[in-house]
């Protein structure tokens, strides 16, 4: 779990975490990943989910238990600017 909050943080350091939508209900936002482009991550009622490879094979396993990188990205990002609201 470390090693892919630290690679989310890198992501989220970089500049990679665009805003799609943010709302109450439901947040997107897209992630720019280091290798394969760029994957959709999504809240919706508490759920977080991503489109990337490593979430919809492990995601499926654990649900609920399992964040990505990309999430873990998206994460940093909900964190930093709630703190400057």
């Amino acid at each position: 779990m470390a090693n892919r909050m630290h690679e989310g943080f890198k992501l989220y350091k970089k500049g990679h975490v665009k805003i799609e939508l943010f709302d109450d209900d439901l947040m997107i936002f897209n992630v720019e990943s280091s290798k394969k482009g760029n994957y959709q991550v999504s809240m919706n009622e508490n759920v977080w989910l991503c489109d990337c490879d490593d979430y919809q094979y492990r995601g499926d396993k654990e649900v609920g238990s399992f964040i990505c990188k990309h999430i873990w990205a998206v994460l940093f990002k909900v964190m930093d600017m709630k703190s400057k609201s």
